[in-house]
């Protein structure tokens, strides 16, 4: 009798505060299901939001795959044997992007300010990558779950607010054309297209997962119904191929290049 053994699945959101085991877990885990069916592997999926936390996850546990942030790669790809295979085209996200957003008689020096933005626990990925360095490492990062809050608090001159607030250009969309909102604010910084977030393997425990099968199955995802469902049901339209390029290009910022 061929025995399956379950093999650890990270996925890895950065911030989010909805990417918890008790939240999130039963969706993910409907993913993987789905994945380990097509792939021959039996998957026990992690849903994390820290990734400090992430990465003591794999060095304890040993996953063979994961979902992870590119700044999760960027950081720990060395020490913890990442091996990027595919890349995560979220839905109605054509380009990852980022913009930093202050108030309207806000200047444009943020030398020693304060960033509010919901990646701040991937400190360097963010200043070197995302800020591509323009304000120095002197930038104070503060964590937020709420960026609708943060942005709302910025506006009203709130208590210790911070100077400006990171967000995802589609949100963006959303406060500029909010008529209470849009005039009181403007962009100080907007990003080229970054890294998606990547499908890595773990080389310690990659020889478990046949990688071939297991592209091919991501890959073929949105190309049946019930594929398509769970990919809604994690708010991704496809998995796609490798920008490499892109991902040298951050790696290269991270390491300040």
């Amino acid at each position: 009798m061929h025995v399956i053994f379950a093999l650890a699945f990270l996925f890895l959101k950065t911030g989010e505060k909805f990417a918890t085991q008790e939240t999130a877990g039963p969706t993910v885990s409907s993913f993987t299901t789905y994945l380990g069916e097509k792939a021959g592997t039996n998957f026990v999926p992690e849903v994390m939001n820290n990734p400090v936390k992430a990465a003591e996850f794999v060095a304890a546990n040993k996953p063979a795959v994961g979902i992870v942030t590119p700044g999760f790669y960027v950081t720990y790809g060395k020490a913890l044997g990442m091996e990027p295979v595919l890349e995560t085209k979220r839905e109605k996200v054509p380009e990852e992007r980022y913009v930093l957003v202050a108030k309207k008689d806000a200047g444009d020096d943020f030398h020693e300010k304060i960033i509010a933005t919901t990646l701040a626990l991937e400190e360097r990925y963010v200043i070197g990558v995302i800020l591509q360095d323009k304000y120095g490492r002197d930038v104070r990062l503060r964590s937020i779950a709420d960026v609708e809050g943060a942005v709302f608090d910025m506006v009203e001159g709130a208590k210790g607010v911070a100077d400006a607030v990171l967000i995802e250009s589609a949100q963006w969309t959303l406060f500029k054309d909010d008529p209470e909102l849009g005039p009181k604010l403007r962009v100080v910084l907007e990003t080229e297209p970054l890294p998606r977030s990547l499908v890595v393997i773990f080389r310690e425990s990659a020889g478990k997962v046949d990688v071939d099968k297991l592209k091919a199955a991501l890959k073929a995802m949105n190309g049946s119904d019930a594929g398509k469902a769970i990919l809604r049901s994690i708010r991704v339209e496809a998995f796609v191929d490798l920008d490499k390029e892109r991902l040298a290009k951050a790696e290269a910022s991270f390491l300040g290049k």
